[in-house]
C-alpha cells in the first residue's frame, strides 16, 4: 500500500528531510568539537613539554600586564568587575535562571540541554585543573587572591564562553534579524573581555585562557551533538522541536509575548515615579539634616547613643557571626542575585516586561536615592569601634543595607502579591517585615549605623517600593497575569468576541449569555469541528471553516478544541478575547455533570493550565495583540464581566 500523502508530498518526506538536516547539524557539531578539542590537547601537550616559544609568550604577557595595572587601583577595580562575569557564582546563577525560565515556559528539552551543559562545567574545570596541575603565574605585584593555585585551563574563560554561548543559542531564534549580528558581537566581546581580564590581573597565562576557550567550545559542541542524536533516536512526536536547538522563530521561547505595556500609562507613569522619588529624597534629606543638627541633644540623640552602647556591650563571637550573616542578606551580591532572579522568574511566569521594569526601578531607584540622600546629609558613623571595613565615614544617614533589604524583599513580596494566586500570597509579606528589620539590627550591632539611620533606611526602601508597586503593578484580584487584574470598566467596541478555556469552564454558557446581552450571534465551534459528532476536521478543512466563520462582521465564538485546535484564523479577527482559567475542581465537576467524556478529554482538562494555557496565551499575543484580553479565574469574575458587558450594551 502506498504511503499517505498530504498536499502531494509523501508522508515520509518530511522525516527524511528532517533526518538529513539533523545529520548536517550533527556533522557541524562534530567539526566544532574537533576544532575545540584539538587546540586544547595541543596546548596541553605544549605546556607539559614547556615549549620555549609558548613559555616565553606566557611569561612576558603576564609580567607586562601586571606591571601596567598594578599601580592603578581604578584599573584593578574595573578588571575585577569584568572578571566577575566569569565567576562561578555568576555562571551558576545565569544557567540556573535560564533553566528555570525554560521549564516555566514548557521548553523542557532546551532546559535539559542548558542544565546538562552547565553541570558539565562543574566537573570539567576542576578535573582538568587537577590533571594538568599547572601553577599560576608568579608576578611582582599580585593584585588579587585566588582560591587555588591551579592555572590550566582558565575556569573563568571556559565558564564565560559556555554560558554566553548557551544564552546566545536560546536568544537568537526569537531575536529580530537585524539584532542578531549585534548579539553575536556582544557575546564575543564579553568572552574576550573576561579572558583578557584574567591575563591583566596576573592570575593566568595566555595558554590558560586559550585552553579554556577551546575546552568550552568543545563542551558546548559535544552537548549540542549529543542532544540532537538523543532526541532523533527517540523518535517521539512532541509539542517541542525534535532537535532541541533547531527552534524556529515562531516556536522560540519569546521573553514577553503578552504584549502588556511596560509602563501602564506611558509618560504619565514615569512622571509619577519621578515625583515620588523627588518627594522622598527631599523628605529624607530634610529629616536627616534636622536629626544631625538641631535634634542631636534631644531624646532622639540619647536614643541613638543608648542603642549603640547597648549593642557594644552585647557583643560576643556568636552574635558577631550571626550579625555578619544577616548583614549579607542585603549585601551587593544578594541584591544583584536575588534581584536578577526576581526579574527572570517574574518574566517567565507573567510573560510581561512590567514586573521586570518594577524590579529594576525598585532596586536601582533605591540605590540612587540612598547615594543622593547620604551625600546631602553627610552624617558621621557611631564613634565606637566598629566591625566593618571600607565604609565611607560620613555616610551613616540613611542605612544603605536597611534600605536595600526593605527594597529587595519588599519587591519580592509586591510581585508575588500582584501576580500570585490564592490567599497564601499574602504570607510573603513576612519577608520584608522580618528580614529588613533583622538586617537593620545587624547594622546597629556592628556600629555601622545609628538606630535612627536604620529606621530612615527602612523608610526609604519601603516607601519607594510601595510607590513603584502602586504605579506599576496591577491590583491583586485573585492573582495571575495577563489582564486578570484589570478592572472591567468597558468592553466597547465589541463586535467579535472569542471565548477560550479549559473543558468544563463554562465557555458555551458565557457565550450564550454574552449573545443575549450584546445581541451578537453565537457560534458554537464544536458543531462545525466534529463531523457526524465523532470525526474531527483535518487541519486544512478546519482552517477554511474558521476563516469562513470569522469573516462575518459580528459574532461570539466559544470553543477550545485542545490539541486539535489552531485558533489563529479566529484570533486575527477577534476584537475581544476571554480566557476562562477557572479552578480544575470546578471544571471537572461541571464536566462530570454535563456528560460522559473520553480519557483524552480528562488528560486535556487536567493538564490545561500547564500545557495548553501557555500556548493559548502565546497565540493571543501573536495573532491578537490589539484585542481586549480578559482572563477570568473565578465565577465571581465571570459575573462581573457579564455585568460590565450588560452595562456597556445598555
Amino acid at each position: 500500500m502506498a504511503p499517505s500523502a498530504v498536499g502531494g508530498r509523501p508522508a515520509g518526506a518530511s522525516s527524511t528531510a528532517g533526518a538529513g538536516r539533523l545529520g548536517v547539524r550533527a556533522l557541524l557539531s562534530g567539526a566544532a568539537l574537533l576544532l575545540g578539542a584539538v587546540p586544547f590537547l595541543l596546548l596541553w601537550l605544549l605546556v607539559q613539554r614547556s615549549w620555549s616559544p609558548l613559555a616565553a609568550l606566557d611569561g612576558d604577557v603576564a609580567a607586562d600586564l601586571n606591571a601596567a595595572v598594578s599601580g592603578s587601583p581604578a584599573a584593578v577595580a574595573a578588571l575585577r568587575a569584568v572578571t566577575s562575569l566569569g565567576d562561578t557564582g555568576t555562571v551558576v546563577l545565569a544557567l540556573v535562571l535560564a533553566t528555570v525560565f525554560l521549564l516555566v515556559r514548557q521548553q523542557r528539552r532546551l532546559a535539559v540541554f542548558t542544565a546538562t551543559t552547565g553541570l558539565g562545567l562543574t566537573v570539567l574545570v576542576p578535573l582538568t585543573k587537577a590533571v594538568v596541575d599547572r601553577a599560576r603565574p608568579v608576578v611582582d605585584s599580585p593584585v588579587v587572591q585566588t582560591p587555588s593555585n591551579a592555572s590550566f585551563p582558565s575556569g573563568h574563560a571556559m565558564g564565560s564562553l559556555v554560558t554566553a554561548t548557551v544564552l546566545l543559542v536560546l536568544v537568537l531564534p526569537a531575536a529580530r534579524r537585524r539584532l542578531r549580528p549585534w548579539l553575536v558581537a556582544a557575546t564575543a566581546l564579553v568572552v574576550v573581555a573576561v579572558g583578557a581580564s584574567r591575563l591583566a590581573l596576573g592570575v593566568h597565562y595566555v595558554s590558560d585562557v586559550l585552553a579554556g576557550w577551546a575546552l568550552g567550545a568543545s563542551w558546548v559542541a559535544l552537548t549540542a551533538a549529543a542532544f540532537r542524536g538523543w532526541q532523533h533516536d527517540r523518535g517521539v512526536a512532541a509539542q517541542e522541536p525534535l532537535d532541541p536547538l533547531a527552534v524556529a522563530p515562531d516556536r522560540a521561547p519569546r521573553a514577553a509575548p503578552s504584549g502588556e505595556p511596560v509602563l501602564p500609562q506611558g509618560r504619565a507613569t514615569a512622571l509619577r515615579l519621578l515625583g515620588a522619588a523627588v518627594a522622598l529624597a527631599a523628605a529624607l534629606s530634610a529629616t536627616g539634616l534636622l536629626v544631625t543638627g538641631a535634634l542631636g541633644g534631644t531624646w532622639l540623640g540619647r536614643l541613638d547613643r543608648s542603642a549603640t552602647a547597648w549593642a557594644l556591650e552585647a557583643r560576643s563571637p556568636a552574635l558577631t557571626t550571626v550579625a555578619d550573616a544577616v548583614g549579607r542578606l542585603s549585601g551587593t551580591p544578594a541584591v544583584v542575585g536575588l534581584g536578577l532572579s526576581l526579574a527572570v522568574v517574574a518574566l517567565a511566569v507573567t510573560r510581561s516586561w512590567r514586573p521586570v521594569a518594577f524590579a529594576v526601578l525598585a532596586l536601582g531607584g533605591e540605590v540612587l536615592l540612598y547615594l543622593l540622600t547620604s551625600q546631602l546629609v553627610g552624617r558621621a558613623r557611631p564613634e565606637v569601634p566598629d566591625l566593618t571595613t571600607g565604609l565611607p565615614v560620613a555616610a551613616a544617614w540613611p542605612s544603605g543595607h536597611a534600605a536595600a533589604a526593605a527594597a529587595l524583599y519588599g519587591a519580592v513580596a509586591a510581585v508575588h502579591r500582584a501576580y500570585g494566586r490564592g490567599r497564601g500570597r499574602w504570607l510573603v509579606l513576612v519577608l520584608p517585615l522580618v528580614l529588613a528589620p533583622a538586617v537593620g539590627a545587624s547594622r546597629v550591632y556592628v556600629a555601622a549605623h545609628h538606630l535612627i539611620d536604620v529606621l530612615a533606611g527602612l523608610a526609604l526602601g519601603g516607601l519607594w517600593v510601595l510607590a513603584c508597586a502602586l504605579v506599576l503593578l496591577p491590583r491583586p484580584t485573585g492573582g495571575g497575569s495577563e489582564g486578570a487584574a484589570r478592572p472591567l470598566r468597558s468592553l466597547a467596541p465589541v463586535e467579535r468576541v472569542l471565548v477560550l478555556g479549559r473543558g468544563g469552564a463554562g465557555k458555551s454558557t458565557l457565550a450564550r449569555a454574552l449573545g443575549e446581552t450584546t445581541g451578537l450571534p453565537v457560534v458554537e465551534l464544536d458543531q462545525h469541528f466534529w463531523v457526524d459528532g465523532a470525526r474531527p476536521l483535518n487541519a486544512a478543512e478546519w482552517t477554511s471553516v474558521q476563516e469562513r466563520l470569522a469573516g462575518r462582521e459580528r459574532w461570539v465564538m466559544d470553543g477550545d478544541l485542545g490539541p486539535h485546535d489552531a485558533p489563529a484564523p479566529r484570533l486575527r479577527r477577534a476584537d475581544t478575547v476571554v480566557v476562562l482559567d477557572l479552578p480544575l475542581a470546578l471544571c471537572a465537576w461541571r464536566a462530570l455533570r454535563r456528560s460522559r467524556e473520553r480519557v483524552g478529554f480528562w488528560w486535556w482538562v487536567i493538564a490545561w493550565r500547564r500545557r495548553s494555557r501557555p500556548r493559548v496565551m502565546d497565540a493571543i499575543a501573536t495573532h491578537a495583540p490589539r484585542a481586549q484580553l480578559h482572563v477570568l479565574r473565578s465565577p465571581a469574575q465571570v459575573g462581573r464581566f457579564l455585568a460590565a458587558a450588560s452595562t456597556d450594551a445598555h
